[in-house]
């Protein structure tokens, strides 16, 4: 009985930790330059407090599915200044991407599965712009929208 009563006491630690792990698992960081961002958006859970959130930041990108609309995680985004100063370049946790960048011009580049998308945006004062990446592949990590 109390090898039966142990094992499930340790099942129970691993789920509660499993789960408070997945119930917050939207990664937050510094640019190099100093400019703060979100990205996640795996569960609904994550959406919601992205969505929550948007309003403190001035770029928001969402990378998705062409034909289904289903979100893709895994997608390597590369963001420069008019300068061509990189202020952001990393693979997404999930599909969507908060960027606090300061004013002025960028090219957001987008790359999954050997293909290859650019965008350009320019931030004013007040801005909030956003940046859908729709691509044609199976091979990129999907997330049910």
């Amino acid at each position: 009985m109390l090898m039966t009563l142990t094992k499930l006491t340790r099942s129970l630690v691993l789920v509660a930790l499993a789960v408070a792990g997945s119930a917050n698992a939207t990664q937050s960081g510094m640019t190099p330059s100093g400019r703060s961002y979100l990205s996640g958006g795996v569960s609904d859970e994550e959406r919601e407090s992205l969505q929550s959130q948007q309003a403190r930041y001035s770029l928001w990108i969402v990378t998705a599915l062409r034909k289904t609309g289903e979100y893709l995680s895994a997608v390597h985004l590369k963001i420069t200044d008019s300068n061509r100063k990189v202020v952001f370049d990393a693979a997404l946790d999930g599909p969507w991407l908060l960027i606090d960048l300061p004013l002025g011009k960028y090219s957001i580049e987008a790359k999954l599965d050997g293909q290859s998308q650019q965008r350009q945006t320019t931030i004013h004062p007040g801005d909030h712009h956003q940046a859908i990446f729709y691509f044609d592949t199976t091979k990129g990590s999907k997330v049910s929208p």
